[in-house]
């Protein structure tokens, strides 16, 4: 069944991301995407992104239509990957982002992050990707001490922030939290 997403914000407001509804596949609310970006509206400007579990890429296209300079999304569902390079071609965004059919965790232990100054981080809940990715960053030390992380997780999963992270904005809304932090 097709559903789509209303981009929230920027120059592709209105615009629709379409995407197969399924019951793995959890795109992040408008209302948490306008959280978001209005978090970061004064400093999105020419932001280098990482979609790392892009799902619908919704979060990644939207960083681009709030003037990102680059969004790499990074997907491992085959289905969902190439929903991700249609939309991207339909957007007109092939000039902003690159679209990698790979896994999320392997690729960052791989891949230099050093480019990047903001990473989203909105993978399947309740599977401790979230813990993985943060104990792969933080040993990598490679991110940029200014490389803001958004994480989104079920506020019912017992998810607890390693020390080596500091908490910038937090919020709740309805069964999600979410958090954007940066190494301390």
């Amino acid at each position: 069944m097709k559903n789509s997403i209303r981009i929230t914000g920027g120059n592709l407001k209105g615009k629709k991301i379409p995407f197969d509804f399924k019951s793995s596949l959890r795109p992040t609310s408008s209302k948490l995407r306008e959280v978001l970006f209005n978090w970061l509206q004064f400093e999105i400007q020419d932001y280098k992104c990482l979609d790392l579990f892009a799902g619908t890429g919704a979060l990644g296209i939207e960083a681009i239509s709030r003037g990102a300079e680059k969004t790499v999304f990074i997907e491992s569902n085959k289905k969902n990957y190439l929903s991700i390079k249609n939309s991207i071609s339909e957007l007109n965004l092939k000039n902003y982002s690159m679209v990698l059919f790979k896994d999320g965790l392997n690729w960052i232990k791989e891949n230099d992050l050093s480019m990047f100054d903001l990473i989203l981080l909105d993978p399947p809940f309740n599977k401790n990707y979230e813990i993985k990715a943060l104990e792969i960053f933080y040993k990598n030390k490679n991110l940029k001490s200014s490389c803001k992380i958004y994480i989104e997780f079920s506020k019912f999963f017992e998810f607890e922030l390693p020390d080596s992270f500091e908490v910038l904005k937090e919020k709740i809304v309805g069964d999600v939290k979410v958090l954007l932090v940066k190494i301390k």
